[in-house]
């Protein structure tokens, strides 16, 4: 019950804070052609807007199917400006979105590990890097 008036409130915050700096956001665009867990949430494969709101602190991805919105921790690159990308964390099958970088900056935004993809990595389970390209969107 605790975890899911938690996701509530977390996707409430994220809508109220999309419509408080609307003017700030960033939005980029990404097909993905496999399905995947934003936090804890199932994401269906197909095209996604990715918006950075509160300068990145939350990130919201959204299709005709599905919408997501996580808060997201800032990480720095090794290059002065990133490539626009997502970055998947893959266990089998499984998907988790890790990164995102709009391709604008060094600074990109990391999800915290979802307790299914904590529990795949304590199982022994080593991770592969699937990355998909972003087109900038204005």
């Amino acid at each position: 019950m605790k975890s899911r008036v938690t996701r509530i409130l977390s996707v409430g915050i994220a809508l109220v804070a999309a419509a408080a700096v609307q003017a700030q956001n960033k939005t980029v665009t990404a097909k993905v052609p496999f399905s995947f867990y934003m936090g804890r949430s199932a994401m269906p494969q197909g095209a996604y807007k990715v918006d950075e709101l509160s300068h990145g602190a939350i990130v919201c991805m959204r299709s005709t199917d599905a919408a997501n919105a996580v808060t997201a921790n800032e990480i720095v690159g090794k290059k002065q400006i990133e490539p626009a990308r997502l970055v998947f964390h893959r266990y089998g099958e499984s998907y988790f979105l890790a990164e995102i970088w709009t391709g604008d900056t060094s600074i990109g935004r990391a999800l915290a590990p979802s307790p299914r993809e904590k529990e795949l990595a304590q199982n022994g389970a080593a991770p592969t890097l699937a990355v998909i390209r972003l087109a900038l969107h204005q």
